[in-house]
């Protein structure tokens, strides 16, 4: 154990809060490989029912990031799960579930600008050497980022059809590409369309290996884009979308910094409306105790649920022949009788017609 492990047992003696992005265990990691236990512990798996939809980061006792496109639907929170401390899915080994009281998504969301969400949990959670936040960005002070940073999730590990999704959790580091390369590489016409909105916008980072595959893929979208900042691990992105796996193109994930004034403000509100009475608190173990009284008769609205649960299976699912691409929004609206006048929009039709997938 490193000198990181042994301040995070000193501060669970003195009944100090945990410092975030230090994880206790600090072993040596490989990309494209099975992560270690506590080496990634902000990591959570994003359930909807029994149904694993997308990954996400810990951020603090109460709140989890994610990527808007992975939540079908905020009318029952509850029915989302965050599970944690464990790198396996099907057989997790010492994992804790917390149910979702609230889903705050951010007011410019839509397709894939401004993808982003903030996940409230019913319970505070407990802070162990498998379960610590990873730091936010400071908004007032300048980001140094690295050149490579490691992406971590259950997604596929090739974008072949036959291969399954992974029950460990895999790491890779990635190098980080800048935002006027990587729009030339997914619309090297750019120079000759001035009028199109660029693909790449200010809230999007690109980072991925092409050359070496290693890249995020289809089942990753909401995990982090960690970076070592100074001896801190720093979320700096999340697995958003792109096309096809660690191939031709690199993955593209919503920039946490862009974002940052909006989290610290959903998150301070939330603080001081704690103080007073927070009803979701109450209203979960309340409709947990009315469904256990009614038993079978709740099946009225169970018609409502299915529908839902099938939106969730959708998500993990391929739903489209070709195959090759991945982190298309589920709340994307779809072009009917418009003008191709942007270049997401011709991009969008690309995508209807070549299999842009749904994770």
């Amino acid at each position: 154990m490193g000198p990181v492990g042994c301040a995070f047992l000193l501060s669970v003696l003195l009944g100090e809060p945990p410092l975030c992005g230090q994880p206790a265990y600090s072993g040596r990691i490989s990309g494209g490989q099975d992560a270690a236990q506590g080496r990634w512990p902000w990591q959570v798996s994003l359930h909807f029912g029994l149904n694993r939809v997308c990954g996400g980061c810990l951020i603090s006792d109460r709140w989890i990031l994610t990527v808007a496109h992975c939540i079908q639907s905020t009318w029952i929170p509850w029915l989302y799960t965050v599970s944690m401390g464990s790198v396996t899915v099907d057989y997790p080994n010492g994992a804790t579930n917390h149910h979702v009281s609230e889903i705050i998504f951010h007011p410019q969301t839509q397709d894939t600008e401004a993808d982003i969400v903030l996940l409230k949990l019913v319970t505070t959670v407990t802070f162990t050497s498998s379960i610590l936040p990873i730091c936010l960005p400071n908004s007032t002070k300048q980001l140094n980022i690295p050149g490579s940073c490691w992406v971590t999730g259950w997604g596929k590990v090739s974008e072949n059809e036959g291969i399954d999704y992974t029950s460990t959790l895999q790491e890779a580091e990635v190098p980080i590409i800048d935002s006027q390369t990587c729009e030339s590489m997914y619309n090297p016409v750019s120079p000759l369309l001035p009028n199109f909105k660029p693909m790449i916008k200010k809230d999007m980072i690109c980072a991925g290996d092409t050359s070496k595959g290693k890249d995020a893929c289809k089942g990753d979208s909401g995990g982090p884009l960690s970076c070592n900042i100074d001896g801190v691990w720093t979320v700096i992105g999340l697995v958003s979308w792109g096309y096809r796996c660690g191939n031709t193109l690199p993955a593209v994930y919503t920039n946490v910094t862009y974002y940052q004034t909006w989290i610290e403000a959903i998150i301070s509100r939330a603080d001081v409306q704690a103080n007073n009475l927070d009803l979701s608190d109450f209203l979960f173990p309340i409709l947990l105790f009315s469904l256990a009284l009614l038993g079978p008769s709740w099946a009225l609205g169970l018609a409502s649920y299915q529908e839902t649960r099938q939106a969730a299976e959708d998500i993990s699912q391929v739903q489209s022949s070709g195959g090759n691409a991945w982190g298309t929004n589920l709340r994307a609206r779809e072009l009917t009788g418009k003008s191709l006048e942007t270049l997401g929009n011709v991009i969008k039709t690309i995508r209807n017609d070549s299999g842009f997938l749904i994770l």
